[in-house]
């Protein structure tokens, strides 16, 4: 089986790369779950123990319930915690008939060496995106989120997430994607990407895409509404939409 996650900071095309993948007859995906970075205990007592975080016990039935998979009670920490969300998403791939699975949950970039810790083998894909597009989506949608960006926050975001993505760019079983390249030439990017992650490549990622893309989105997710239509290209696209002349400059 293979585990994927797909990260990299919001709104810099995760859903995009996702819904690629997910367009794969190999593939099963699913909405984010938001499991894993909501994992490790914040309290330092608790988390030494290697207990997992409050509420992981509820987390778990929610992902088990988005599966479809059973969940037998488990003891609360990280590393049994971690084992039940692979068993049920092995699980549900296995009923799909297929031998892979992607998780994209943005946030889990934070905790890859969680992620590494307790899954097995686990596969990781960053996307990057220009900054100033990446800025201009980060303020023209957190409203809906429940939050608010600045362009100053929204900057900070992005580069922690770069640096992040950075941080892993070399090692073993991480790649890295370009959201333009990924636009522009989808074919030769998601070829590329599938060598790395040991699946054969099929046009049906690239025809399927959009379909896949409603299968992920949920109904309250109106800001990923683009993903179920054709692509559209361009750096500085998203921000001459958003910023007038004077931000830009």
């Amino acid at each position: 089986m293979r585990r994927i996650f797909v990260v990299g900071c919001p709104r810099s095309g995760t859903t995009l790369l996702q819904s690629f993948l997910a367009a794969h007859p190999q593939v099963h995906s699913f909405p984010e779950t938001h499991f894993f970075h909501r994992l490790q205990a914040p309290r330092r007592g608790r988390r030494a123990t290697g207990l997992a975080a409050t509420g992981t016990a509820g987390r778990l039935d929610e992902v088990a319930g988005r599966l479809g998979a059973p969940r037998r009670p488990v003891l609360p920490t990280v590393r049994r915690s971690g084992a039940a969300f692979v068993a049920m998403a092995d699980a549900a791939a296995r009923r799909n008939g297929a031998d892979t699975w992607v998780e994209k949950t943005p946030a889990n970039l934070y905790v890859l060496d969680l992620i590494e810790r307790v899954v097995p083998g686990a596969q990781v894909v960053h996307i990057v995106r220009d900054g100033v597009d990446v800025v201009a989506s980060l303020c023209a949608v957190a409203g809906g989120w429940g939050t608010t960006y600045t362009v100053d926050t929204a900057i900070d975001q992005w580069a922690e997430c770069i640096a992040l993505t950075d941080r892993y760019r070399d090692r073993s079983r991480h790649s890295v994607v370009g959201y333009d390249s990924l636009v522009r030439d989808p074919e030769a990017a998601l070829a590329a990407l599938c060598v790395e992650l040991g699946l054969p490549y099929t046009g049906e990622m690239v025809t399927g895409r959009a379909a896949a893309a409603g299968g992920l989105v949920e109904d309250f997710e109106h800001w990923k509404a683009e993903n179920t239509g054709p692509l559209r290209d361009g750096a500085g696209r998203r921000a001459r939409e958003v910023f007038d002349a004077a931000t830009l400059r």
